[in-house]
């Protein structure tokens, strides 16, 4: 998984840059690490852009069942219900979608996320521009369209039977936007975000590190008096950022305008 912002970003921030310590340096990367874990739950999905590939509905949203399929395995036969098309619209999990790659949509009531031998078939793909269309809201910098809410539209309804819908389509943030070097799209907050929780992480990381020096109780691994030396384990890292798991109110604040709200189960 792609990072959002550079471990040297971070280390600027507190004050360290090229001169850290390889031990600091990896002190930092688990703050890092927390910190873009913390944000990416937070906004309920991965900002970072690429190509994915995902199957909806998540889970069972229908209330109605219009179709009955009748199965049998060995000596069991058994009844399992599709849901019937209930929807115009199908909500993505990442966001921003771009049209970066066209998306490609596929349908399938029996597509079982995948996993049915000969699902999704080639003849089940439909046409874009025709079938379906995303929502696009405006073009980003490179004049490829763009679309924030991660909507996409169809001619008729999606069905609402968990898995009988793939998606392959782009989505996500490049590296200048959230550094805020385009003029269009700008995901600079987010990175601001990550870079104060994970400087702040990785401070209280450095602080009980000088604290617990010497002979004092504390998550260190290993020590000498000479010319002073300190290892840190990854567990006992970690166990000092398990109480600082919510994000400030400003790092919320920069990341509410980000967050996919409409995102239920695929719908």
């Amino acid at each position: 998984m792609a990072h959002i912002v550079d471990i040297s970003e971070v280390l600027l921030s507190i004050g360290l840059g090229a001169s850290a310590t390889d031990e600091e340096r990896g002190m930092v990367q688990l703050g890092l690490v927390q910190a873009e874990a913390a944000i990416r739950k937070y906004i309920g999905y991965d900002p970072t852009f690429a190509i994915r590939t995902e199957y909806y509905p998540i889970k069972d949203v229908g209330t109605n069942y219009s179709l009955r399929r009748f199965e049998a395995s060995e000596s069991i036969a058994y009844e399992r219900r599709v849901s019937e098309a209930a929807t115009s619209q199908l909500q993505l999990r990442h966001i921003p979608i771009r049209n970066t790659t066209v998306p490609r949509v596929w349908i399938d009531y029996d597509g079982r996320f995948g996993k049915r031998s000969g699902a999704f078939a080639n003849s089940s793909e439909k046409t874009f521009g025709e079938d379906f269309w995303p929502q696009y809201d405006s073009n980003d910098d490179d004049g490829v369209s763009i679309g924030y809410d991660g909507i996409i539209r169809s001619i008729g309804l999606w069905p609402t039977e968990p898995g009988s819908v793939k998606v392959t389509y782009a989505a996500g943030y490049t590296s200048d936007e959230f550094k805020g070097a385009k003029s269009l799209v700008n995901a600079s907050s987010i990175a601001g975000a990550v870079v104060n929780e994970a400087g702040r992480y990785a401070k209280r990381l450095l602080v009980s590190k000088k604290t617990n020096a010497g002979w004092a109780a504390g998550p260190k691994i290993q020590e000498k008096l000479g010319d002073y030396s300190y290892t840190i384990s990854t567990e006992a890292a970690l166990s000092l950022f398990s109480t600082m798991s919510d994000l400030l109110p400003e790092s919320k604040e920069l990341l509410n305008e980000f967050q996919n709200y409409g995102f239920i189960g695929g719908y």
